[in-house]
């Protein structure tokens, strides 16, 4: 394309394509008067544009979530004389707005555009909307359809049997390339799907080939997030103060900058409250771009890309359904009422989106594309977009010359199957003679190491600790380096976790004044499936919570308490360089009051059967109910602590008082009197908590009572070990260790990498069972409480 041709011009593109045509226009080194605008942009200034408060007020008028909201008003932009009921409707919402004054117009651009020469870049296979915008502007202006030049020459279309075989072909295709002279920043790879980026990342490595694949930050859930979260009201600059303490590194302050900018576009709201959940779906979306690298393989959407004719493209995944992605006829508005009002169906949209690859294709000088016959045992089917004119088919042949640690591998998977099945090839005799002293069957389980820095670099200076993660290292560091390095591990829902979630949601409401039990109920499960049987069960289990909360309710008719917090998030920074916080949710805390003094009570509600012993703290193990005192001490300056507990909120039980047993408070209470009577009006004999009983000589010996000194002393204990563990963890220390307490191997108890770390006997690190008991009860005359 000859840009000093296009001189004085407005160029309008594809939105993806704006960016690159920018560029290559500043990298002429020539003043071009061309304007680039996007169809997007073209759209909101050809007809109008709107805000947040736009689709605050239309959730709110029609009581839909913001998303479903915009969709309204984006659908409201193809308004027609039409008596179809969502036309009417879309009518009545695009009046709504206008009287409002909600809409943004730019009466003078349509003005603006007459008797320019406007050049429509790569635009014929697009929507009838647009087409109808570039017929108007074809009455007033000079318009050039401007297409790329297509080519009659065949491109290679290679077909491998399965992915890896694909993407190994790619890799060695691009080896080639740069050892041939071929400049690595100007090969790309194309059609890059998620299926895709873990394969290529791996095989990459093998050939040493650098590729920059496009990954994003997401914020949500990071400590900036969760300080804006929790800090958020009305007062929003105090909000955004709480934010800046925290910022430490250049990337936090890029996240400050966008969380400014969403919250000044809300300026217009009187009450910043009343638009918290759309600022914190916006805030939480925020994603920052990953590190640009130079001499790397780059990744390219296909076909929203500028392909110069010095650029190697690889288009792999060329696959049915994938590329072009097929458009289904489930908008807002379907297939019937578009061609009633002359937009373009999904039929038409899917027929011009194959008409556009094969002229990307056909266009792109230097481009192979792949395909793969098979994922797994599913096969594939070529893409819809293929023609026989195209292409020319080609089978990929396996390739041996440019990767030892790739051909090394393959050998490995040759000869197991030759061991297993006794089946050869011509690539197995090729490898064998070739790598003839290669070890095979040899397998040293021992965890090699990796450098500190690269730990440290891998988590971006910043490491998030929680009870589940510093409970796992020590039951075993290689295990940690799987579940929180690697992440290997892949969580599930099942139906007892989803009914934790359900009963943890409830309860956490549950007890504000008005609260309307049946409607949250299902509304919480509402986000969830079930199966007919687990529907039956959720009945009655709805039932039981009832009654739950009822017998909760009276327990608190023996406390004097001041207030209660529910799921509260505590973050504690431990340390700066490298940044370092432990995270806790706390179920539910409960707040005392006497003269000067405060204290508290933390409560953990569990759906299974709850394990309270403290035993094994001195070992890292077992802390959550002392993790919990920790970060109710570190987030509550000068507060005692009266009591840490489970309580077991799931039980098999029929009759009632063993209901209302079961659901006693399991764990420890703090031995002063004082203290204790503020807690539990009926220590003497507990109805709250379980075994709690004051005999003649004092605490029966099954009473699980600490001093307030001995609380200190085991909060000091978690501190250590979690100082110790974090120390460990940035020191890259994943050694296989499982840890054995007596005769229980707990650092290997429902551990999924059993087939991963091949265990041996001396990596087995054991500890004696703590048999010391730690409370103060000491009254043999007094009785258990059942």
């Amino acid at each position: 394309m000859n840009l000093e041709s296009m001189n004085n011009t407005i160029f309008i593109v594809r939105d993806k394509v704006k960016k690159q045509l920018t560029k290559k226009i500043s990298e002429a080194n020539k003043l071009l008067n061309i304007e680039v605008i996007t169809l997007s942009e073209l759209k909101k200034k050809y007809f109008f544009d709107y805000d947040d408060e736009a689709v605050f007020y239309i959730s709110q008028k029609y009581n839909v979530i913001p998303d479903i909201a915009k969709i309204y008003i984006e659908n409201t932009y193809y308004i027609k004389e039409c008596q179809n009921p969502k036309i009417v409707f879309l009518k009545n919402v695009y009046d709504d707005l206008l009287k409002r004054k909600l809409l943004k117009f730019t009466p003078l651009f349509k003005k603006y555009l007459e008797n320019k020469k406007i050049v429509l870049f790569n635009l014929k296979n697009i929507d009838c909307f647009y087409h109808n915008i570039f017929t108007e502007l074809k009455l007033h202006n000079e318009v050039i359809d401007y297409e790329d030049e297509t080519t009659n020459i065949a491109k290679k279309l290679y077909i491998a049997e399965n992915k890896e075989e694909e993407v190994a072909f790619v890799a060695s295709s691009i080896v080639k390339l740069v050892q041939d002279g071929i400049d690595i920043n100007n090969i790309k790879i194309a059609n890059v799907t998620s299926e895709y980026e873990f394969l290529i990342s791996r095989i990459f490595l093998e050939f040493n080939i650098p590729i920059e694949m496009p990954t994003f930050t997401n914020i949500n859930g990071s400590r900036i997030f969760n300080t804006f979260k929790n800090n958020y009201n009305n007062e929003i600059q105090s909000t955004i103060n709480e934010v800046k303490k925290i910022v430490k590194s250049d990337n936090d302050q890029k996240i400050l900058e966008e969380i400014c900018t969403i919250v000044n576009e809300f300026s217009w709201c009187d009450n910043y409250l009343d638009v918290k959940d759309i600022v914190l779906n916006r805030v939480s979306n925020i994603k920052l771009e990953s590190p640009k690298y130079l001499n790397s393989i780059k990744v390219i959407d296909f076909p929203d890309t500028i392909i110069e004719n010095n650029q190697y493209v690889f288009l792999i995944n060329y696959t049915q359904g994938i590329l072009p992605v097929s458009k289904m006829d489930e908008d807002f508005l379907s297939d019937e009422v578009k061609a009633e009002i002359g937009l373009s169906t999904s039929i038409d949209l899917n027929t011009k989106n194959i008409l556009e690859i094969q002229k990307k294709i056909a266009s792109t000088k230097n481009l192979v594309v792949t395909f793969s016959k098979y994922d797994m045992n599913k096969e594939l089917y070529i893409s819809n977009s293929y023609d026989e004119s195209l292409f020319i088919k080609k089978n990929i042949e396996p390739n041996y010359l440019y990767s030892n640690k790739y051909n090394q591998i393959k050998l490995i998977e040759k000869l197991d199957e030759y061991k297993k099945y006794r089946t050869t090839s011509n690539d197995l005799f090729l490898l064998k003679n070739h790598y003839q002293n290669f070890p095979y069957c040899t397998y040293d389980n021992t965890y090699k190491g990796i450098k500190k820095e690269r730990v440290i670099e891998y988590l971006k200076n910043r490491l998030s600790l929680s009870y589940t993660s510093v409970n796992t290292y020590y039951q075993c560091g290689f295990r940690y380096y799987l579940s929180y390095i690697l992440k290997v591990s892949k969580f599930k829902d099942s139906f007892d976790s989803i009914v934790g979630n359900i009963y943890h949601k409830i309860l956490s409401e549950c007890f504000k004044d008005g609260y309307a039990f049946d409607e949250n109920w299902e509304l919480a499960i509402s986000k969830y499936t079930f199966s007919n049987k687990e529907t039956f069960f959720l009945n009655k289990l709805k039932d039981e919570l009832k009654n739950i909360i009822d017998i909760i309710k009276s327990q608190y008719e023996y406390m004097d308490y001041q207030s209660f917090l529910y799921e509260k998030e505590i973050d504690i920074p431990i340390q700066t360089n490298p940044e370092v916080y432990f995270k806790g949710f706390i179920d539910k805390i409960i707040l005392f009051q006497n003269d000067d003094e405060q204290y508290a009570v933390v409560i953990d509600y569990k759906t299974g059967n709850p394990d309270i012993s403290i035993e094994n703290i001195s070992y890292g193990l077992d802390m959550q109910l002392p993790i919990y005192v920790y970060l109710l001490k570190q987030a509550f300056k000068d507060i005692q602590i009266g009591g840490f507990y489970l309580q077991k909120i799931l039980n098999n039980y029929t009759d009632q008082n063993k209901k209302i047993d079961s659901l006693k408070l399991q764990g420890y209470t703090n031995s002063n009197l004082k203290i204790l009577s503020k807690i539990d009006s009926s220590y003497e004999n507990s109805q709250i908590i379980k075994g709690l009983k004051l005999g003649k000589n004092g605490f029966a010996r099954y009473s699980k009572v600490l001093s307030s000194e001995k609380i200190d002393e085991i909060t000091s204990t978690v501190e250590n070990k979690i100082k110790e563990s974090l120390t460990k963890i940035l020191d890259a220390n994943f050694d296989i260790n499982p840890k054995q307490i007596g005769d229980v191997l707990v650092g290997c108890k429902y551990c999924e990498f059993k087939d991963i770390c091949y265990r041996k006997n001396k990596d087995i690190i054991k500890y004696q069972k703590d048999t010391n008991d730690c409370t103060n009860g000491g009254d043999e005359d007094a009785e258990m409480d059942s």
